[in-house]
């Protein structure tokens, strides 16, 4: 297996409410735009490369050959390939740039075969921090 571990640099992100809009197609057509939320915690806007690092472990509890993830600047690089070609392969190819504490964007390409089909898609994804997290229901 092909571990590359990442430099510690200074992207940091700040905490709080983030939007995901993304884009894209499936299969060569295009697909609608999805945009998602999340609250992201103090310990993950600290080091968002350690959280994308993390997916390593969840890449050894399965049959990845190989995982890396290098960070150049403010661009982070992800390459992962798991499987094998007679029952599922996933080879996942992407990269993120952060332009600030407050955005980035990324690309993805992934393509996944499996019982011989195979599925393409070309992802783009804009992410921007809208403010502090909103408290729970219920909870001031």
């Amino acid at each position: 297996m092909a571990w590359a571990a990442p430099a510690h640099a200074a992207i940091e992100l700040d905490p709080g409410q983030w939007q995901d809009t993304e884009t894209g197609e499936e299969d060569g057509k295009p697909v609608k735009p999805e945009v998602t939320s999340e609250c992201m915690s103090p310990e993950e806007a600290k080091d968002p490369v350690k959280q994308l690092a993390g997916m390593k472990e969840a890449a050894a509890a399965g049959q990845c050959q190989k995982l890396d993830v290098k960070e150049n600047g403010n661009t982070v690089s992800i390459v992962m390939l798991c499987g094998n070609p007679k029952e599922m392969l996933i080879d996942i190819r992407g990269t993120y740039t952060f332009h600030n504490k407050r955005s980035y964007t990324g690309t993805m390409k992934s393509v996944i075969t499996l019982a011989g089909k195979t599925a393409t898609a070309n992802k783009t994804v804009v992410s921007k921090w809208l403010g502090p997290c909103k408290a729970p229901a219920g909870k001031k």
